[in-house]
């Protein structure tokens, strides 16, 4: 389990809104073609990230920066070695290394930790109960979908503990796992049956339970808890605007920028 400090700054930020922004920040790194653009976009969410979320720095390694750092060489090395360019440095068998595809590729890699870091910000810094009342409040999401959603997500944790559950009582009865391909299907099958027994029963009580309280999935609904939007919003939009327009701006006057969608 990792232990995160949240910050009180990003989470008082409205989901939706800050949902909102981020999608935008997002489309905005991927219509930027240079990787120099491209890596100063990316270090906005980096930098809020190192700075607003407190993560141990044992688990920022493992969890973040190592996987992080994986998908990124994954991505440069797939456009430099297979990509198209006029300029060969080199090629050997099915490897054609080029000028234009390594700046693709390191263009495509920051894309991509851009794309993670937006993510991980919004995933660490939001909570899943005023995310789903924010979809209906502020972007009118059916109460329905919005509450299906919930529950699912609520399912996910109980799930986990339950598997902990079945598996600590096959040791307890000495049921060991058996190698080989059998083995794993048996043993899917020991672990999938009950589970999905439960998942029948609860799903079953939670309809009870919504049907109970006369829950027909109708927009003809108060909220106890509202999710409320106001200056902080404003002032994290205005934040990550602000700073994308002058790294946009530093480049077109230094004339490093490029604009178009790389696939």
């Amino acid at each position: 389990m990792i232990l995160i400090g949240r910050s009180r700054f990003l989470s008082q930020i409205n989901p939706s809104i800050k949902l909102i922004f981020h999608l935008l920040m997002m489309t905005i790194i991927s219509i930027i073609s240079d990787p120099l653009t491209t890596f100063l976009c990316m270090l906005i969410p980096a930098m809020i990230t190192f700075a607003f979320i407190k993560i141990p720095f044992k688990h920022m390694v493992m969890y973040v920066l190592l996987p992080f750092f994986v998908l990124f060489i994954l991505s440069v090395w797939s456009i430099f070695a297979f990509g198209k360019g006029e300029t060969v440095w080199f090629s050997w068998g099915w490897f054609h290394f080029t000028k234009e595809g390594l700046l693709n590729g390191l263009t495509i890699g920051f894309r991509t930790l851009g794309y993670l870091f937006y993510g991980l910000i919004f995933v660490l810094t939001t909570d899943v109960t005023e995310f789903v009342l924010s979809l209906m409040q502020q972007l009118k999401m059916k109460p329905k979908w919005a509450y299906s959603i919930l529950a699912g997500v609520r399912f996910i944790p109980i799930f986990k503990a339950e598997f902990e559950q079945i598996r600590a009582a096959h040791r307890i009865r000495g049921v060991h796992r058996v190698g080989g391909l059998g083995g794993k299907v048996r043993s899917m099958i020991r672990f999938t049956i009950p589970l999905l027994s439960q998942g029948i029963r609860k799903a079953e009580r939670v309809a009870i339970a919504l049907e109970a309280r006369n829950f027909d999935g109708s927009w003809n609904r108060t909220f106890y808890h509202k999710i409320e939007s106001g200056k902080i919003d404003v002032l994290y939009g205005l934040l990550l605007i602000a700073l994308h327009v002058a790294i946009i701006f530093l480049s077109l006057h230094f004339g490093f920028i490029q604009w178009g969608i790389l696939m």
